[in-house]
């Protein structure tokens, strides 16, 4: 399918889809340039979710979720209600970006590179994406069975250190995004 198609396709769904408040500027800043298009994207998030057996998605069950930093006792109340494996889980933002040849897709990566984001890479070389993701992240095994495996100091700082983490991620999009202005705009 030709680029110009592909996108403008792509931009239909973007301009219908609800996006996080937070990343939308800077998809906005992405997707205003000919040679990209946002794909999906996410701000980050800390979750709490109930998973019956590890790799087993389908039926998983979010506890809690939050976009926004949550308070201590949401999160002690999603984790006192599950009743398989409950993980607490921050992800950092992300977003994919189609581009729309290689060659912008290099200059994509050399842009990132300078952002401070050195993981971030292809991951289809079809429509030439690109996925952009900070590497922090905090993962851990709280509960089992409905039964807390951590005391409430160990989530408390777990939480205060997820939320420095998805801070510290979201200013480096930020950087990102003013050297994406500077470049491609």
């Amino acid at each position: 399918m030709d680029w110009k198609v592909f996108r403008e396709r792509t931009l239909e769904k973007y301009r219908k889809s609800p996006i996080d408040l937070w990343i939308k500027e800077i998809t906005d800043t992405i997707n205003s340039s000919e040679d990209f298009v946002t794909l999906s994207s996410c701000s980050g998030r800390i979750v709490i979710i109930d998973i019956p057996e590890s790799g087993d998605k389908k039926n998983s069950v979010f506890l809690g979720k939050w976009h926004n930093p949550p308070q201590l006792h949401e999160v002690l109340k999603a984790l006192n209600s599950g009743r398989m494996e409950t993980w607490f889980i921050m992800s950092p933002p992300i977003i994919h970006v189609a581009c729309r040849n290689a060659e912008i897709a290099f200059r994509l990566l050399k842009c990132l590179n300078e952002s401070g984001f050195r993981r971030s890479g292809v991951i289809s070389g079809r429509r030439n994406v690109i996925e952009i993701a900070s590497s922090e992240r905090v993962e851990f095994l709280a509960a089992r069975d409905g039964t807390i495996l951590v005391d409430e100091r160990a989530i408390e700082e777990n939480l205060q250190k997820s939320i420095e983490k998805l801070e510290k991620s979201r200013k480096r999009f930020l950087r990102f995004q003013n050297r994406f202005r500077e470049v491609f705009l």
